[in-house]
């Protein structure tokens, strides 16, 4: 019973995947599933279309600096609460992690108004303010795993024989966590990448990530143009995915 749900999961998810990505091989027009001839037409469309093109860096220049920030602070946050421990540590990671317990639109609708008392409405500034909150929640959970699995002798070692605090975090402690920080940035650089919801709120015609330039595609005209984006967005987020479970990020995210 237990195998049947299971694979009967695995389906649904799995099926509207698949079925993008195999329409995106059609030679047709429209949205139907080739079943004789393949063409590559679509993915030639897609690469050839500017507007794709300029998405998608400003989706990997976005995604790569809200994953830097979000590593450098929310390393420092969870090396305090798993180092020092203060009162209320508990409390302060619920906190970090609460961004995860708001719907997607309102945190959006939350961030449109924020952002642009800032003055920073379809700007990258505001951009990538809203992704590093969206993604601290999983940087700190992975990071804090990482942190306690770093034998802290090692850290007192290092600063009995001379290292100051922050002479033993670059030399000690950080070259200990680099597979965990490297974990932790792929993770935030893949949820960043692909963030639709709340970055649609915050952008206008002259800056839109590449979910939104899809979108907005989408309302514009229908044809398999989409599916070959959407098919190498899922190659993208696939060889991500991969990469994380080769360094036991995924295993990492669900311990505390």
């Amino acid at each position: 019973m237990i195998l049947a749900v299971n694979i009967l999961m695995l389906v649904l998810v799995l099926a509207p995947v698949v079925l993008v990505v195999w329409m995106s091989f059609t030679p047709s027009a429209s949205f139907v599933l080739p079943l004789t001839a393949f063409s590559l037409r679509w993915y030639r469309e897609a690469l050839s279309y500017p507007g794709f093109i300029d998405a998608f860096f400003l989706s990997a220049e976005l995604a790569a600096l809200a994953s830097l920030i979000t590593i450098a602070l929310t390393f420092l946050a969870a090396y305090g609460l798993v180092r020092f421990r203060p009162p209320g540590s508990e409390a302060l990671m619920s906190f970090f992690t609460s961004p995860l317990l708001v719907p997607a639109v309102v945190f959006g609708i939350a961030m449109l108004q924020f952002v642009n008392r800032l003055g920073l409405y379809n700007r990258l500034a505001g951009l990538v303010l809203a992704h590093v909150v969206l993604v601290v929640p999983f940087a700190i959970r992975s990071l804090a795993a990482t942190l306690r699995s770093v034998p802290e002798d090692l850290e007192w070692a290092a600063m009995i024989l001379g290292r100051s605090r922050a002479g033993m975090l670059v030399r000690v402690t950080l070259p200990l966590c680099a597979r965990g920080l490297v974990t932790a940035f792929l993770f935030c650089f893949l949820l960043s990448f692909s963030e639709v919801t709340t970055t649609i709120f915050m952008t206008g015609p002259a800056l839109q990530t590449l979910p939104v330039r899809i979108y907005t595609y989408m309302s514009d005209r229908i044809d398999p143009t989409v599916a070959a984006v959407s098919a190498l967005v899922v190659f993208i987020s696939l060889a991500l995915v991969v990469a994380l479970n080769l360094m036991g990020g995924l295993r990492r995210l669900g311990t505390r």
